[in-house]
């Protein structure tokens, strides 16, 4: 009779450690492939080719919903006239998009990179919204999409998120292309 290397380990155990080793490779705890490994090893080379569940269609409302978010301060400075419930009304949109990149980051299937852009446009576009409507000089607003667009580049690299690099460069070239129309 052949005898496991676990030592007649109890297969509830067992499948506490396999579930925990899941939870670890769909939380990128550990490299999935130091995950195979012990999903090999525990599962004694049964079931370590188990694929993740499929992610069901309703992590696509999340990404609606978020998406969402962006016609908010564009709705509030055009219904409203009172500067502090656009402010107020900004602000709580602005706490709702920081909550979401928690959530997006807490799902698998959820791209957390997609919520720190959705914050980051939604910051561009309400401040960009106030300092032409309350501040209408050019130069300020230029000045604070070119800020904008520079500390995009900056968090991208920091975060190690390649698309919010490539929105920021993509914001500051439109920038440049936009005042060359301005001045030219």
């Amino acid at each position: 009779m052949k005898e496991s290397w676990s030592g007649g380990m109890k297969a509830e155990r067992k499948q506490v450690i396999i579930s925990e080793i899941h939870y670890w490779k769909s939380h990128q705890i550990l490299p999935a492939h130091y995950c195979d490994f012990l999903l090999a090893l525990y599962s004694e080379g049964e079931g370590a080719d188990e694929q993740m569940p499929r992610p069901s269609p309703y992590y696509l409302f999340f990404y609606v919903l978020h998406t969402l978010l962006l016609l908010v301060p564009i709705l509030l400075f055009t219904l409203s006239e009172h500067m502090m419930l656009q402010i107020a009304g900004n602000c709580v949109v602005l706490i709702i998009a920081l909550l979401a990149i928690k959530l997006f980051h807490r799902h698998p299937y959820l791209r957390e990179s997609y919520a720190v852009m959705i914050f980051f446009v939604y910051f561009l576009l309400f401040t960009a919204l106030v300092l032409f409507q309350y501040l209408p000089n050019w130069m300020i607003l230029y000045s604070w999409i070119f800020l904008n667009s520079a500390s995009w580049v900056v968090c991208g690299w920091w975060r190690k998120q390649f698309f919010l690099q490539v929105a920021g460069v993509f914001v500051f070239i439109v920038l440049l292309i936009r005042l060359g129309f301005h001045y030219f």
